[in-house]
C-alpha cells in the first residue's frame, strides 16, 4: 500500500511520535510511506530514511484563513502527485485540512483520522465541533486513542453506533467507522539517555534524592503550575513543606521538554528544567517516579514510555490515563488536579523503594500486554488493509 501521513506539528509531541512509530514500521514491512508536516522540527530526524519527507510550506498550527486555504491546495496537489491508497491525518488542524483536500481530490482516497485527545475540541475549541461532525461524514475511519474519547464521539453523535441508536438509518450509511486503537510506544527499557541529562539527574541522586520526572511540552494542557506546587511542598519552601516530616527523603523534580526558558529564581530549589532532549523517553530510565499532570489528555506517549521503563506513574485522572496505568493502583496512581492529592500520591512512593519496584513491575506488564508500538502498528495495519480492500471492491 501507499500510506501518507499528515500531521500539523513537526515537534516531538504525541501525534508526531505516533506518526514516526507507524511510518517507520510501514516502510520496514515493505509499504510505501510518506509524511507531510511543517518544514522545520525534530520530527523529521526521527523518520526512517525510507519514509518520503514531504514538507508543507503553508501548513500552520494557528488559524490563518489564507494560509489554510493555500495548505488545502498544497495538499490536493500532493495527493494527486503522490497517489496514496490511504491518507492518515492526525489531530484537528491537519485532520480538517487533510480530509478537505482528500474530498476535493479527483480520485477516491480512503481517509483515516486519528484524534489525539478529543477534549481539545470539546473543551478548548468547541466552536469547531459542528465542522468536525460534518467532516466525519466524509471520513472512512475515525480513530480515538482511548475509550474515553470513543465514548465522547458517540455521545455527540459521531459514528455508526451513535446514529443507529438514534434511529437515523439514512445518515447511518454515511457515518464513519469508529475504531478504537490505543497509542503504543517503543520499548525504552534500558535505553541510553543523553549523557548531560544523566549527569544532572545522577548528581541529584548522589545527594540522596528520590527522582521525580515529567516529560512534556511546557504548554496546555500540561499543569506545570501544579507540578511546581507539588515540588514546593517537598522542598520545605512553604509551611506545608513535606520535607519537614523526617520520614520523607529528599525529592528532586525534573522537567524535560520545555522549549521556553524558565527563570530558576521562580522555582523551588528542588526543581530543574532540562529543556528539549533528543530521545527524551530514554531518560525515564533515570527516574524513580514518573509524574504527568494535565488538564486533559488523549493517551500520552510519555506515560506509555514510563510503563515500558517499569516505572510507577502518578498522573492526573483525565482522558485515557486510567486506561494506560489501570485504576487498581497497581501500576500507577490517578489523582485529581489538586496539590494535596499529588503530594499524598507521591509520598508513599518516595518513602518505599519496594513499593516503587512492585508498581514498576506491574507497569511493565501493562506495557507488554497492550501498549507497545508494534501492537499499535498491527491494529492500524488491519484498518488500512480493510479500507484498501473496500476501495478496490475486494470486500
Amino acid at each position: 500500500m501507499r500510506i501518507l501521513h499528515v500531521v500539523t506539528n513537526a515537534d516531538l509531541g504525541g501525534a508526531p511520535r505516533v506518526v514516526t512509530e507507524l511510518a517507520n514500521r510501514a516502510v520496514a514491512a515493505g509499504h510505501t510511506c510518506g509524511a507531510a508536516s511543517v518544514p522545520m522540527g525534530p520530527f523529521w530526524d526521527h523518520l526512517d530514511p525510507r519514509v518520503e519527507q514531504l514538507p508543507l510550506r503553508h501548513l500552520r498550527r494557528s488559524l490563518d484563513p489564507l494560509q489554510d486555504f493555500l495548505a488545502v491546495l498544497e495538499l490536493i496537489s500532493l495527493f494527486r502527485r503522490w497517489e496514496p491508497d490511504v491518507v492518515h491525518v492526525h489531530s484537528s488542524k491537519a485532520g480538517m485540512l487533510g480530509r478537505t483536500a482528500a474530498l476535493l481530490t479527483s480520485r477516491r482516497i480512503a481517509t483515516v483520522y486519528t484524534i489525539h485527545g478529543f477534549d481539545t475540541i470539546l473543551r478548548t475549541h468547541h466552536v469547531f465541533l459542528p465542522l468536525e461532525k460534518t467532516m466525519a461524514r466524509f471520513t472512512s475511519a475515525i480513530v480515538p486513542v482511548s475509550a474515553y474519547d470513543e465514548a465522547n464521539l458517540y455521545k455527540i453523535g459521531i459514528g455508526r453506533m451513535a446514529l443507529a441508536k438514534a434511529g437515523n438509518d439514512r445518515s447511518h450509511a454515511k457515518a464513519p467507522l469508529i475504531r478504537l486503537i490505543h497509542n503504543g510506544a517503543s520499548d525504552r527499557l534500558g535505553a541510553v539517555p543523553q549523557a548531560a541529562v544523566a549527569a544532572r539527574i545522577e548528581a541529584a541522586r548522589a545527594s540522596g534524592a528520590v527522582i521525580v520526572l515529567t516529560v512534556a511540552r511546557l504548554e496546555e494542557p500540561k499543569r506545570f503550575d501544579l507540578f511546581v506546587e507539588a515540588a514546593r511542598r517537598f522542598s520545605g519552601d512553604t509551611n506545608q513543606g513535606q520535607s519537614q516530616d523526617k520520614q520523607l527523603p529528599k525529592v528532586s523534580f525534573f522537567w524535560i521538554g520545555n522549549v521556553q526558558r524558565v527563570d530558576p529564581s521562580e522555582l523551588p530549589a528542588n526543581v530543574e528544567m532540562l529543556g528539549e532532549v533528543p530521545e527524551a523517553g530514554n531518560c525515564i530510565n533515570l527516574c524513580d517516579i514518573f509524574l504527568l499532570l494535565s488538564a486533559y489528555e488523549g493517551l500520552p506517549m510519555s506515560i506509555l514510555e514510563a510503563l515500558s521503563c517499569a516505572k510507577p506513574v502518578v498522573a492526573s485522572n483525565v482522558g485515557g490515563n486510567g486506561e494506560a496505568v489501570g485504576t487498581d493502583g497497581k501500576a500507577g496512581i490517578l489523582v485529581p488536579n489538586d496539590a494535596d492529592a499529588v503530594v499524598a500520591a507521591l509520598s508513599p512512593l518516595a518513602v518505599d523503594p519496594d513499593l516503587r519496584a512492585a508498581m514498576g513491575q506491574a507497569a511493565r506488564k501493562r506495557y507488554e500486554a497492550g501498549f507497545s508500538a508494534e501492537t499499535m502498528w498491527r491494529s492500524y495495519l488491519r484498518l488500512y488493509q480493510n479500507l484498501y480492500e473496500k476501495s478496490r471492491g475486494v470486500i
